[in-house]
């Protein structure tokens, strides 16, 4: 006889034993009937058995009392605590439910990876074994059957739950269901796996001075707050170039540290001067402790082309830094500490070595005159050459502010700078040029009044802005400040940025600024804007050709937005004042669409605009086409066309989906700095997602 429930029952497995009450495991369906000959269960329709925090759905369920196993079938979903969760044909399991079996199954893992297999057994309390298994996080394809664009296929699979690894036995990885590579034994981190030591996806370089080479990065996660990583690269002409990553974050803060390491073998090891090692640190560190705050950047090398040759950074001065500041309420203190070091040019006199230390406290004063704002900021700094004078200077300058805006709509900007320096000058070496004194006190005052009339109309669609400007600047006569060694005065560089700003007292001179600003808007997406604006020399103060002042009006500045759905342009010009010739030009345009972006810069600087002898004319292009949904390709080219020569080009093709990384450069450096010649670089980065992937470019 059978005992029937016509409707949604649940029951309680109480009879499974004593572990089964403990985990509260319940059985749900529209039918479950008892036989009582043999105990047997039998559940159809929406089957749902729950047990712990694992559950299994299906659409039917038999259990064999005799042999103590619970066989589910039709549409099994197994899910578990973990979030796993898995279809498949049928599930297998003990009246403990604590071992199972599934058959053609497919378990989706966390980070949308897949791994199915035709059977898969719960094997201990902490791993699953599964048999012809294959993983992916590749994304299913339309067709069922279809092979995902790559996967790890293996005759044995051990899933791991404790120690969150996934261990494969004779392993092929297949790209569109091809084998490619064969490997008796492989073992990764689960999906879930956030952080772990091991390998990372390697990258394959092609160069000049090095030849062939593939770069094998080791990480090495030692704790949750600091790691490293090493990229030994295995190159063909000069053996193994090491590059690591140290990375901390402390309660305070976080470093970071990137060095090299290379003992050459081949002609780097004379090129550049006789080098049984060569190697470079570069580091940045930020931290803040009860209220300071600390940034630290230091830049060394072993040998002053190492960083160029390797092309780890070209810049022709490296400075290490050290930089702790604290605000006090309203008022701020900062101290620093510089050294530089050239890499191309040798020291001159005016080479500076080390700036050891740098302070400045900004004092906020209160009851300012008219109710502006004023502050008061000293500094001292001490700067040190190996060829020059060594300079200290003491200085106290008062700012006083005041903004107004009148009944009429008139904006006055009125800035008031009092300051006063002394010097104190000391040479290392008996030649150098010493002043008269080896002291000197000096004062300087700077005063300007801006006056702004805004003007703004409104219509239907638009909003167009006039704003005509001028500014009266008052400064005292500054010659003194010339017998101050290596000084260079912060003024002498016309642009539309500085045309109506103040430099510090000690630079400025006395001149009359005025321009004109007019911008426009709508509502179709239009955005405008342009500058023009000259400045009106009132005093004695010669300038050179670069600064773009005269003895009476200077060149005039120009500056030019526009922008409209994608496109946008913009031009800044340096023009001379009598003829309107063209003494610079930087332009830039640029379009960017959803397939297509393309943009070019265009440089031109006439003879003497930075002190250069011949005119200068550059242009930078670039581009970027999106060919098919995850394909794409880019370049950038920089061209020198006063001497028809080119400078840089690079190039790129890269496949990228949610799944793959796969990206081909070619950069090709025409330039040749001392003994460092044209370089050309073929370098091919891959990337495959949970599986070690860590392209910079691949973002998941």
């Amino acid at each position: 006889m059978r005992r029937t429930a016509t409707f949604i029952f649940m029951f309680l497995f109480l009879f499974c034993g004593r572990a089964l009450a403990d985990q509260q495991s319940l059985l749900e369906a529209d039918t479950i009937s008892i036989d009582d000959a043999t105990g047997n269960v039998r559940a159809e329709g929406n089957v749902l058995i729950t047990y712990g925090d694992d559950r299994v759905t299906g659409d039917q369920l038999n259990w064999i009392k005799s042999q103590k196993r619970i066989v589910v079938t039709g549409n099994v979903v197994f899910t578990q605590k973990d979030g796993t969760t898995s279809n498949a044909m049928a599930m297998e399991l003990d009246e403990a439910m604590e071992n199972w079996v599934i058959s053609e199954i497919k378990s989706y893992l966390p980070k949308n990876a897949r791994l199915q297999a035709t059977e898969a057994a719960r094997t201990s309390a902490t791993q699953i074994a599964l048999s012809d298994a294959s993983y992916t996080a590749c994304p299913e394809c339309e067709e069922p059957d279809a092979a995902p664009i790559w996967q790890l296929r293996a005759k044995k699979v051990i899933k791991d739950e404790a120690r969150q690894d996934i261990i494969y036995r004779h392993t092929r990885f297949e790209v569109f269901g091809v084998p490619i590579f064969y490997t008796p034994y492989l073992s990764h981190p689960a999906p879930e796996v956030e952080r772990r030591s091991g390998f990372l996806s390697p990258s394959f370089t092609s160069q000049s001075d090095f030849g062939a080479g593939v770069t094998m990065p080791y990480h090495f996660a030692f704790a949750p707050n600091y790691d490293l990583t090493l990229a030994p690269n295995f190159t063909e002409k000069e053996g193994v170039v090491l590059d690591g990553t140290w990375r901390h974050l402390t309660r305070q803060g976080r470093y970071d540290i990137n060095f090299f390491a290379h003992q050459p073998e081949g002609s780097l090891k004379t090129l550049d001067g006789d080098h049984n090692f060569r190697g470079g640190v570069i580091s940045r560190g930020s931290f803040n402790t009860n209220g300071w705050q600390t940034e630290i950047s230091v830049n060394a090398q072993s040998d002053d082309l190492f960083f160029r040759r390797y092309q780890i950074s070209n810049a022709d001065v490296l400075e290490n830094r050290i930089d702790v500041s604290r605000y006090y309420g309203a008022d701020y203190l900062n101290i620093n500490a510089r050294q530089f070091s050239n890499t191309l040019s040798n020291e001159t006199t005016n080479t500076v070595d080390y700036v050891l230390p740098d302070v400045t406290y900004i004092k906020r004063l209160d009851n300012a005159p008219l109710n502006g704002r004023m502050q008061l900021v000293n500094r001292a700094s001490y700067s040190s050459r190996d060829l020059g004078v060594n300079v200290t200077k003491a200085s106290s300058r008062l700012d006083w502010s005041y903004r107004h805006v009148s009944d009429g709509g008139f904006v006055w900007d009125i800035k008031n700078q009092t300051q006063i320096d002394g010097y104190l000058y000391d040479a290392q070496e008996a030649s150098a040029y010493l002043p008269d004194s080896d002291t000197e006190v000096l004062a300087a005052e700077t005063l300007g009044v801006m006056l702004a009339y805004p003007l703004v109309r409104h219509a239907e669609t638009s909003r167009q802005t006039l704003k005509p400007t001028a500014q009266l600047v008052l400064a005292s006569d500054n010659d003194r400040f010339d017998r101050v060694p290596h000084r260079i005065g912060a003024i002498f560089e016309l642009n539309t940025n500085s045309l109506f700003g103040l430099a510090a007292p000690e630079d400025e001179t006395s001149r009359l600024n005025y321009g004109l600003d007019y911008s426009l808007e709508n509502n179709a997406g239009l955005r405008a804007r342009f500058f023009a604006g000259q400045s009106y020399n009132l005093s004695n103060d010669a300038f050179s050709v670069a600064s773009g002042f005269t003895d009476e009006a200077s060149a005039v500045v120009t500056e030019s937005e526009i922008s409209y759905r994608g496109l946008m342009f913009t031009q800044n010009l340096r023009l001379d004042r009598d003829g309107g010739e063209v003494l610079r030009n930087q332009t830039g345009i640029e379009y960017a669409g959803s397939r297509l972006s393309v943009g070019a810069d265009y440089a031109f600087l006439d003879t003497g605009q930075v002190a250069n002898s011949i005119p200068r004319e550059e242009l930078s292009s670039r581009f970027a086409v999106r060919l098919f949904d995850n394909w794409h390709v880019g370049a950038r080219m920089h061209q020198d066309l006063e001497n028809n020569d080119r400078i840089r080009h690079d190039a790129h093709l890269t496949y990228h989906d949610d799944c793959t990384f796969i990206q081909l450069r070619f950069d090709r450096d025409y330039q040749q700095v001392g003994t460092i010649e044209p370089e050309t670089q073929i370098e091919l980065i891959f990337s495959l997602r949970t599986l070690g992937g860590n392209a910079a470019g691949a973002n998941w």
